[in-house]
């Protein structure tokens, strides 16, 4: 009695550990198949919510890769927070971001394999030892036939990769936060006039912007000068600077720790650089200074003597 007991608890563990299985009918379209799974409710009340029911109905063939109810719920996504025009359209963007235009069958994916799904994004795969995965998600259950293409059950919600916010825009460089946030990486670049100077930084611990300086590590703002705006935690600006100069700017929350940056364009203009202001200051520069301060005083004293 307490070996059969046994048996039958092991046996419940393994069922539990095992993935489930999604079967389908192959008369029946893609949206009709998915609402009779059972765990696929989130993603039918998305395409209902998206207005997409229509469009996986139709001909196809589409093969989409379809979340689970827990994959929508570990991606925190909830339908009613979509009641925009825009978060709809931002929904349209995701949920198709999971249909390709075609039929792509398990035999035929490969490690490495990319495609362009419906929204106009590229999706890769990745195959390891016999695990198939799109993006950061894997395929739990594969080749789910139905009347106008396949199904692929996936375990995680694929969000489309973000929009390029330089896209069309030739960066001559980029720059960056330093790891600790207090700095920019690399703080001096140099370019030619006509050259474009990008800034960009995401989700940052802390607010930043660019603002204009008037001087080498200055906390005076320049009025009406180059700035990216009020300071974010997300940046994508730009500039392009057409004139031989040196810009100088600082981060405006952050610009009492000497949080500054200098761009120097051509011949850097008749503003002396930060390399000019440390040679100025370094011990060599003054030592030299005071000498031939020295030996010009002695020379108006020599003269003198001599009249």
């Amino acid at each position: 009695m307490r070996k059969s007991i046994v048996y039958t608890f092991v046996a419940c563990l393994l069922l539990a550990a095992m993935p489930y299985s999604v079967t389908a009918d192959a008369s029946e379209d893609i949206p009709t198949n998915a609402e009779a799974t059972g765990v696929h409710d989130s993603l039918v009340a998305a395409l209902a919510h998206a207005d997409l029911v229509a469009t996986l109905q139709g001909d196809g063939p589409f093969t989409v890769f379809a979340p689970t109810d827990q994959a929508f719920t570990d991606a925190g996504i909830d339908l009613d927070s979509f009641d925009t025009p825009e978060e709809n359209a931002t929904l349209v963007d995701i949920l198709l971001y999971h249909v390709y235009s075609g039929n792509v069958s398990s035999s035929e994916v490969t490690d490495g394999l990319s495609v362009e799904m419906v929204n106009g994004d590229v999706a890769s795969f990745t195959v390891v030892d016999g695990v198939v995965k799109i993006g950061e998600a894997t395929v739990t259950t594969a080749d789910v036939n139905a009347s106008n293409g396949i199904i692929h059950v996936i375990d995680k919600v694929l969000m489309p990769p973000a929009d390029d916010p330089f896209d069309g825009i030739d960066c001559a460089a980029t720059i960056g936060l330093t790891t600790d946030g207090y700095g920019f990486t690399p703080s001096v670049v140099t370019i030619e006039p006509g050259q474009t100077v990008c800034w960009s930084w995401a989700d940052a611990s802390m607010a930043h912007n660019v603002k204009q300086v008037d001087g080498f590590q200055s906390s005076t703002y320049v009025a009406g000068g180059v700035t990216s705006g009020a300071p974010a935690q997300t940046v994508a600006f730009h500039h392009t600077f057409t004139e031989n100069q040196t810009f100088y700017y600082a981060c405006e929350p952050h610009v009492s720790m000497k949080m500054h940056g200098e761009i120097i364009v051509g011949d850097g203009g008749s503003q002396s650089t930060s390399s000019d202001k440390d040679s100025e200051d370094a011990p060599g520069f003054v030592a030299s200074s005071m000498i031939l301060a020295m030996l010009g005083a002695v020379l108006v004293m020599v003269r003198r003597s001599n009249q």
